[in-house]
């Protein structure tokens, strides 16, 4: 159930105002929509599914008259979400690692008439250290572990909403808050986000093409121990079955299955974006939904 504060914010914002160039379809699908690719093709900014976005504005519980700080502006729309839920008295400071992103987002923000969201080049993982401290801060980017120095940052009774990878490709939007002299999650969501880049908790990972036709990719980040050139041959051997023993009721979500083979597995567990011609069973993206990336296909 989603709060009457985001629902209004939703309805009062257009997204396909801050996706020139996509169509109506596009813009408001369940899914998300690119915005940036590197030089390889692969996407390093996006706005991300509807039902992500306001998942995150949900845990993020952000009131009128908060600061709220944001890593990741890509085109500005979730800063113009927050803008209106923290209206009248709040502030926000979006940032990106991109001038043309951020220069993209100043202008969306402007022409939908947002005056109380400013976008910034900066890391966001470094903080924002001018405006602070901050009543809340939403991380709309990947990390593979707390951006430390953020946590000063925070007022008193502040929150910190991150997406944090586990093991791998497996991820989850925690909120965070302050317990006397440690911090606590307050809430944990099923997502998975396009990683920070170029700055202090740059996530780097590792794509290893698979052999044959098409784009599938495998995952793989600097804490998993494995043999890509021994890897990107895989898809291309005899399936093998392997029963784990692990029993789940029916109808039991397939996140909590990955969450078990994250933790339990040597190496964690990896997405395999992409496509492949010549199988009757292709994925796109990550295999589990309400993601910021494709869905599996069938």
């Amino acid at each position: 159930m989603r709060s009457q504060t985001t629902i209004d914010a939703f309805r009062t914002t257009d997204r396909h105002a801050f996706l020139p160039g996509v169509d109506l379809e596009a813009a408001y699908k369940e899914d998300a929509v690119p915005i940036k690719h590197d030089e390889h093709g692969e996407m390093i900014s996006c706005i991300s599914a509807p039902s992500i976005v306001a998942t995150q504005l949900e845990q993020l519980g952000a009131q009128p008259g908060h600061k709220v700080l944001e890593a990741g502006a890509a085109t500005g729309y979730n800063a113009a979400l927050l803008g209106k839920i923290v209206s009248p008295g709040g502030q926000v400071w979006t940032l990106d690692v991109d001038q043309d992103l951020v220069a993209g987002a100043s202008k969306n923000l402007a022409q939908a008439g947002v005056d109380n969201a400013t976008a910034t080049l900066a890391d966001g993982a470094a903080d924002l250290p001018e405006h602070a401290p901050y009543d809340r801060i939403i991380f709309t980017v990947g990390a593979g572990d707390v951006p430390v120095k953020i946590l000063d940052q925070l007022a008193p009774g502040g929150r910190l909403v991150l997406p944090m990878r586990i093991r791998g490709s497996i991820s989850r939007s925690f909120a965070f808050e302050r317990d006397g002299q440690t911090w606590k999650s307050v809430s944990c969501e099923m997502a998975t986000f396009i990683p920070l880049r170029k700055g202090v908790c740059d996530d780097i990972y590792t794509l290893v093409p698979m052999a044959g036709e098409g784009n599938v990719r495998l995952e793989t980040f600097s804490e998993q121990d494995v043999d890509r050139d021994a890897l990107s041959f895989v898809l291309d051997q005899k399936q093998t079955k392997i029963y784990t023993g692990v029993k789940f009721r029916q109808g039991s979500a397939w996140e909590w299955l990955y969450l078990y083979l994250a933790c339990v597995l040597p190496n964690g567990l990896s997405r395999l974006p992409g496509r492949r011609p010549d199988s009757p069973r292709t994925s796109a993206g990550a295999p589990w939904p309400r993601s910021t990336a494709e869905r599996w296909r069938t």
